[in-house]
């Protein structure tokens, strides 16, 4: 089997038609059809059901498709990580991160390591925690941001940041900083938390907040997104707990009450692939802050 012709498949297979394939291969038709035909004699079974109209994939063929792509996907990363291994200086870095990062510490960050290595690109994206631990699963991303995430041991981490949480409520709320005393002063309202389904940690870290004040708490919406979170509480539907730093970007109608005594706090860890080539990743490393 030939990596030509496992490319050559995956072109008819998003076009299902040979001519339009042959046209973005820049091959001629009947060369394109020899190939395909080989590569069916050698795995012993059709991938494609054909006639004079109409070209579809067998189900043997969608495996095909899935299968192949995955690992042409990943001789891609290879080949864009071996051109970074031998430019050294020049290269690339992927980022994840949660949004607190970008208005905490991430700058800072990535300011000092332009200044060091200015030829080095940043690609920065925005991410749930949950989507970003893939992404690092699959070779997408360089490093992760993560907000209070499970131990990860089969990769390299690193704790950043770590700040306190505060409550948020409405801004015509009763209860303000000068005459809150306890979170028992909240047990009946609705509450708005992150999703389990992002972060087992983070979630039941908010849910520990409430009932180690005696409570279990009404949960009305869930969302993992903090601006999202804000605007919710606005509107009067919910309260919230977020890491204290949203206070500086928020221009939602509420008020921050910190919890600087309680002992659960918004952490942010870095996450990486060990065997990740990719040397911009280690030079970025020597710049990210560590909590101990």
């Amino acid at each position: 089997m030939e990596l030509r012709q496992v490319k050559y498949f995956l072109v008819l297979a998003e076009e299902l038609h040979f001519r339009k394939a042959a046209e973005r291969l820049f091959i001629v038709q009947p060369a394109l059809s020899k190939q395909i035909k080989l590569l069916e004699e050698e795995l012993g079974t059709a991938l494609l059901k054909r006639d004079k109209r109409n070209v579809q994939l067998t189900a043997a063929g969608e495996y095909f498709q899935k299968e192949t792509k995955a690992i042409i996907d990943q001789l891609e990363l290879i080949k864009s990580h071996t051109r970074l291994v031998q430019e050294g200086e020049k290269g690339e870095i992927r980022i994840g991160y949660v949004g607190s990062c970008i208005h905490t510490f991430l700058p800072d960050v990535l300011t000092e390591m332009h200044q060091s290595h200015p030829h080095i690109q940043t690609y920065l994206n925005e991410m749930t925690s949950r989507t970003q631990l893939e992404a690092i699963k699959n070779g997408e991303l360089d490093i992760a941001f993560l907000r209070n995430p499970y131990p990860q041991p089969q990769y390299g981490s690193q704790l950043v940041y770590r700040e306190p949480f505060s409550i948020v409520l409405p801004q015509n709320h009763p209860i303000g900083p000068e005459n809150f005393k306890e979170m028992a002063q909240l047990a009946t309202e609705e509450f708005i938390l992150p999703t389990q389904a992002d972060g087992e940690l983070y979630y039941r870290l908010q849910l520990s907040i409430c009932e180690d004040s005696g409570f279990s708490p009404h949960i009305a919406h869930e969302t993992v997104h903090g601006h999202t979170v804000l605007n919710l509480v606005d509107h009067g539907l919910g309260i919230t707990f977020l890491p204290s730093s949203f206070k500086n970007v928020s221009n939602a109608a509420v008020k921050f009450i910190p919890l600087p005594d309680i002992p659960q706090k918004a952490e942010i860890t870095a996450l990486w692939n060990k065997e990740n080539p990719n040397p911009s990743l280690q030079k970025l490393l020597r710049f990210i802050p560590s909590i101990r």
